[in-house]
């Protein structure tokens, strides 16, 4: 309870422990569904019927999606109106790391690790779904 109270008092964290955030955090969560059904969907298409390497399927796929997810998070989940240059540079260059950190795991799991390359994605995914919020909240969407 002490620890809760620590964080809430907390100035940058505090933002974080609101119903805004949260309904927020909601919108973004089924902007990620959504988004990530697409994106799982074209990879598996593209790497099982298209007989494409699943790195590049992903990729391919990746690439896809940016536009679905910059859209629906920028106007519905954030609600921002503003800005449009300057935060698709930001995401943009988010986009980048992401997509590097998503392949550079997928294969430590599915080529080093032996994982089947859709539980790969599914994993990584959940990571690069926690750093993104934060992200899109301090950063790209503030």
């Amino acid at each position: 309870m002490n620890m809760f109270l620590k964080i809430k008092n907390h100035r940058f964290l505090a933002e974080f422990f609101t119903p805004g955030t949260f309904h927020q955090f909601i919108k973004y969560i089924i902007t990620g569904v959504l988004s990530f059904a697409t994106e799982i969907t074209l990879l598996f298409v593209l790497t099982e019927y298209a007989g494409l390497w699943y790195l590049l399927s992903n990729t391919i796929a990746y690439i896809v999606v940016f536009w679905l997810n910059f859209l629906l998070n920028k106007f519905w989940s954030f609600g921002s109106r503003k800005n449009f240059r300057r935060q698709l540079q930001l995401y943009s260059m988010l986009f980048v790391f992401n997509l590097g950190a998503v392949n550079g795991l997928m294969y430590l799991l599915t080529d080093v690790a032996g994982l089947y390359y859709l539980l790969s994605k599914v994993l990584v995914m959940g990571m690069v779904v926690t750093w993104n919020f934060f992200l899109y909240k301090k950063v790209i969407y503030k």
